[in-house]
């Protein structure tokens, strides 16, 4: 194994997924897991991490890798090196960069997903040669990650670019799962949350009662199949989305944004045209396209945080 081979993990509130990845973006071997949810503490997940990654390579060849990539769900203490309060496990502070580094003696690169995820666009994806964009995943949950100039944002803590939950909506005042706030675009928007919001929005709607969707996947499942009452949900979903990604816009100008996440790229036509047909111009609007890294961007970006360190 040569040096110029990373491990990426993607960190997520559903699923741990790890990768080999060479330096010219080729991913050469992969792995995925549901992510750990039970156990004494946090540390669970680095023990998760630890395993699978043994089960990756063979531990003659750890000490050639480049190192270790990580984009994960947040918020971040980049000083503790951990995860710290995130509201989609049930882990209060989740400890990765010491238990691995310890581990492993390898170089442990950790930035948020979305931070990873629009740095892997920047090297390896539509990002190329651009040096102002934004990547947003819609997925469990929903977040961003910003480069200015160049410069990937990362802010006090590595927490620059939660646009989750930024206000995006002052109709309904939903509450958002994070329990501090009313309105949070991840409130509305993301797979934790859409069939939730589906039913907030019928009754203050006084749309007809006789319908419920436990899994957001039958809203868009629904919705394919011309059912009215969630075609309309979707549309205001998207309305809602647009004024985010309007806010988005007039905070960082970027040239480019890309939609990445599960619920984003399985219904790209139920994300994307509604956030086009309602976006406000206060700027020249960027491009704005699903990503085509698909979803393995966040390990393509975890990697990328390896071979070419934002900080």
């Amino acid at each position: 194994m040569e040096k110029n081979i990373a491990v990426a993990i993607d960190l997520g509130a559903t699923n741990v997924r790890m990768a080999l990845v060479s330096k010219n973006g080729k991913i050469l071997k992969k792995i995925k897991e549901k992510t750990s949810k039970t156990g004494p503490s946090g540390i669970v997940i680095a023990e998760q991490i630890k395993r699978m990654l043994y089960s990756l390579t063979v531990e003659k060849d750890i000490p050639k890798l480049s190192g270790i990539g990580i984009g994960s769900i947040g918020p971040l203490d980049l000083k503790k090196g951990a995860v710290i309060n995130t509201p989609n496990l049930p882990f209060k502070f989740i400890p990765l960069v010491k238990p691995l580094e310890k581990e492993f003696n390898l170089k442990v690169a950790l930035f948020n997903d979305c931070r990873a995820g629009v740095w892997g666009e920047k090297h390896f994806g539509a990002g190329k040669g651009k040096e102002n964009l934004v990547f947003i995943t819609i997925s469990t949950g929903l977040g961003g990650g910003a480069i200015v100039n160049g410069h990937l944002l990362l802010g006090k803590d590595g927490n620059a670019g939660e646009i989750g939950h930024m206000i995006a909506e002052t109709k309904y005042n939903f509450p958002c799962r994070c329990k501090k706030g009313y309105g949070h675009w991840e409130a509305c928007a993301s797979g934790n949350n859409l069939a939730r919001f589906f039913d907030f929005w019928l009754n203050k709607n006084s749309v007809k009662k006789n319908i419920h969707f436990a899994d957001p996947k039958d809203i868009f499942k629904a919705a394919e199949k011309g059912n009215q009452t969630a075609l309309k949900f979707l549309d205001e979903v998207g309305r809602i989305s647009a004024r985010a990604v309007s806010n988005i816009i007039v905070a960082y100008n970027p040239e480019l944004i890309t939609i990445g996440g599960s619920v984003a790229l399985n219904n790209p036509e139920f994300i994307l045209n509604p956030i086009k047909k309602y976006i406000e111009h206060y700027l020249i609007n960027p491009e704005i396209k699903i990503t085509p890294l698909g979803d393995d961007l966040i390990l393509l970006g975890a990697a990328a945080c390896v071979f070419w360190p934002p900080v």
